[in-house]
């Protein structure tokens, strides 16, 4: 799994892209820690996964917990079908705000359009 991250207003937004699976843990742990030092809401933007698995949704679990604790708001947005489908499977939106895009995330500011 590919990992970028950008600041967008007041927001880190984590790309992910690929197999988020057991072999995407360091890198999603590491990815996670550096935008945490931001103390901005976070985004994991899935529009580019294409695979997840049980790992994953317990990293999804621990980095939930870990950003509450902190008080740091994170959802996801944009999961294609098959993501969404396991992710509704295991009910990861009882914890995580899941979103189709990033413009619906509620905390973070609206850029009105044409500007």
């Amino acid at each position: 799994m590919n990992v970028t991250q950008e600041k967008i207003e007041k927001a880190v937004v984590m790309h992910l892209a690929g197999r988020f699976d057991f072999g995407a843990k360091k890198t999603f742990k590491d990815s996670l820690d550096e935008a945490m030092k931001e103390g901005s809401p976070i985004v994991l933007d899935f529009g580019q996964v294409s695979f997840v698995d049980s790992s994953a949704l317990g990293l999804l679990v621990i980095a939930h917990q870990t950003l509450k604790s902190r008080k740091i708001p994170f959802s996801l947005v944009n999961p294609q079908t098959y993501v969404r489908q396991v992710l509704d499977l295991a009910n990861v939106a009882k914890m995580i705000p899941i979103y189709q895009t990033i413009d619906e995330v509620p905390q973070l500011p609206v850029v009105p359009s044409g500007v």
